[in-house]
């Protein structure tokens, strides 16, 4: 067979020869680089499906703290319940510190079997944070408050949207693969860096974003064949991985009622801005403000009516503070703002500058009502350290409630030895 075989090759023209080769050298090839593309993008989509799991989990978690900490089943459970609105998202537990459940999800789809045994799996001291299984993959997403451990939610998610997203990538590549090896393989050898060329280009675009992770790579081409659908889908699946990106990053960091900065993100932020003082000795502001008699506004006015002001205030807020510092929601009525390289007198400024804004401002309620809110605030500013950062935050607000006794709508700077 093999002699036969090696006869009927040497029969050949050189122009046949040379398809030849160029066939099976482009066969093997095209096989190499599909299987590494199959292979490197179904890893990228379990990696994307367990980052994106957790992204929901922590997003989750930011909304359940408070619930752990009182230990409020009912609430606790109408959060769960809001992850219906991710149809692969099949079951979901809270625990408290004590490993005590709180609340559970279970997708309506799923049989008692199956989430009891997903519950004993996702429950066992053996679990891992997160994994990908067969069938389905989880996070384990520890939840803490003010540093302190108060529960932990293990989300679980079927493996639909990845196997479906895989399928669709097999046949596009499967397609494309037929197509360029038909195509090159009628066209004459002569012609062959036509047709590499962009093979190879797009090649080592994929594998620079796979080990970069920059998808605001942007492929560029001027051919307007099948190279040039191929670039533009490549490049259209990357915006499409981007703006997910960005949006799971901005649900991640930012407070959903006035869209400043979380208190989690406000936390990482003064990690890098502590770090910074200590490396450059420059002093970091913090001011802590709270909205004044705001209890009697929501007794007065209703809640929709707190939330209306709380948004106005973020918003006088963001528009008194300057270009670098950054605003947050720190909690309830509580807003913190992180001024780096700015000493007392300096951050007092910017504190007497937003009491100003705000007490000036009116706001009218939906039914035509008109009030005016004020704020306290407490700053201190010194050069600090990440282990030490926290004390600065204590210090501001020491002052924020020396500012409440002293009768609201002031500004007080921490002293040493202030209670």
């Amino acid at each position: 067979m093999a002699a036969s075989s090696h006869l009927m090759f040497n029969r050949l023209s050189i122009r046949y020869k040379l398809l030849v080769l160029l066939g099976v050298s482009l066969g093997v090839g095209l096989l190499i680089s599909s299987a590494v593309a199959l292979y490197t993008t179904f890893v990228a989509e379990q990696q994307a499906s367990l980052r994106t799991l957790r992204q929901v989990a922590a997003v989750t978690s930011e909304n359940m703290r408070a619930a752990l900490a009182f230990r409020d089943g009912h609430s606790a459970q109408k959060i769960l319940h809001s992850l219906q609105a991710d149809p692969h998202i099949q079951y979901a537990v809270a625990l408290d510190e004590r490993g005590s459940v709180l609340a559970q999800y279970q997708a309506a789809s799923i049989s008692a079997d199956r989430a009891t045994r997903w519950h004993k799996l996702l429950l066992q001291p053996s679990a891992l944070q997160q994994h990908m299984d067969r069938e389905f993959h989880y996070v384990i997403y520890p939840i803490e408050l003010e540093g302190s451990p108060v529960g932990r939610l293990a989300v679980l998610s079927d493996n639909q949207a990845m196997y479906t997203k895989m399928r669709r990538y097999m046949v596009l590549q499967i397609g494309v693969t037929v197509l360029i090896f038909a195509g090159l393989l009628l066209l004459s050898w002569r012609l062959q860096l036509i047709f590499t060329q962009p093979i190879t280009q797009l090649v080592q675009g994929m594998r620079h974003i796979g080990s970069s992770k920059d998808y605001s790579t942007t492929l560029h081409t001027d051919r307007t064949d099948e190279f040039g659908e191929l670039y533009q889908g490549f490049n259209a699946m990357l915006r499409e991985v981007r703006v997910r990106d960005e949006k799971l990053s901005h649900l991640a960091t930012t407070d959903p009622l006035t869209g400043l900065a979380n208190r989690r993100f406000a936390l990482e932020t003064m990690q890098t801005l502590a770090a910074q003082s200590e490396r450059n000795q420059t002093p970091l502001g913090v001011i802590l403000l709270d909205v004044d008699h705001f209890k009697l506004v929501n007794d007065t006015y209703g809640h929709p009516v707190g939330d209306l002001i709380l948004q106005q205030v973020a918003h006088r807020l963001q528009a008194s503070i300057r270009t670098d510092d950054i605003a947050a929601r720190f909690g309830g009525e509580e807003f913190l703002v992180l001024c780096a390289d700015t000493d007392v007198p300096t951050a007092v400024q910017v504190a007497e500058r937003i009491r100003t804004v705000v007490a000036e401002q009116v706001f009218t309620t939906p039914q035509g009502a008109t009030l005016r809110v004020t704020v306290s605030l407490g700053v201190q500013a010194s050069i600090t350290t990440p282990e030490a950062m926290m004390q600065l935050v204590e210090a501001a607000d020491q002052a924020l409630y020396c500012a409440k006794q002293a009768g609201r709508n002031r500004v007080v700077a921490h002293t040493e030895g202030a209670a």
